[in-house]
């Protein structure tokens, strides 16, 4: 993957979630103002293009971003399939980075060290929100009712899973991991033998974690 495209997935993933909080992406479902909201806090994460490219460059980012999530405002009144929507949002977007790395935004020289460290940190950002977004959008409606348990340690135990499975795969430890997710089921071992519903969402989330972290792994390292 060339330099410029983990630079821009580096931004992007900054400015469309960890820019934007858990209230304005709800809010952004039913108002229009929280749409522009967020793209004007996305365009915060893209100014360093000004700088390292052209002004040209960072308006096409922005506002192809505006207008993708305008459309994608509009579809939600339209049909209530909104992790379709959501994924077809994001493939929209890195189409617009991809496509902007090679036409409009060509590489530069980086030593290898600061490379793998790029590849890293664009690694942990990608496992860690927007891989819970998208569980949230595939398989919210799995989720049991609450019960025992602390409310979000659920989502955290999850970014904590993924990063751990990161640091592992870097390393080439993979055989460590089937100790991580053993220990991971016999802290919830209870809840597991209590509720059917319970230990098929638990399965379900541990197998998306691994699957969406191995996934990102390969697309970050070997493509």
């Amino acid at each position: 993957m060339s330099i410029s495209l983990l630079v821009l997935l580096a931004m992007h993933v900054l400015g469309d979630f960890y820019f934007q909080s858990d209230k304005l992406a709800l809010r952004k479902r039913q108002e229009i103002t929280a749409v522009f909201i967020h793209s004007l806090l996305y365009t915060i994460a893209f100014l360093p293009m000004v700088f390292i490219s052209s002004w040209y460059v960072f308006l096409i980012l922005v506002l192809s971003h505006a207008v993708i999530d305008f459309l994608k405002y509009v579809l939600m009144h339209v049909t209530a399939r909104n992790s379709v929507l959501f994924i077809l949002d994001q493939l929209g977007h890195i189409a617009v980075l991809a496509g902007v790395s090679v036409w409009a935004f060509p590489d530069f020289p980086m030593e290898i060290r600061y490379v793998s460290a790029l590849r890293i940190i664009v690694l942990v950002l990608w496992v860690a929100k927007p891989v819970s977004v998208l569980f949230s959008e595939l398989f919210g409606r799995f989720r049991p009712l609450p019960g025992e348990g602390t409310e979000g340690a659920g989502k955290v135990i999850g970014y904590l899973e993924r990063l751990m499975l990161v640091l592992l795969l870097i390393i080439g430890q993979y055989g460590v991991i089937g100790w991580v997710i053993a220990a991971k089921t016999l802290a919830r071992s209870k809840q597991l033998s209590d509720s059917q519903a319970f230990c098929e969402y638990f399965l379900v989330g541990t197998l998306f974690s691994i699957l969406s972290t191995i996934s990102l792994f390969l697309v970050l390292y070997r493509w």
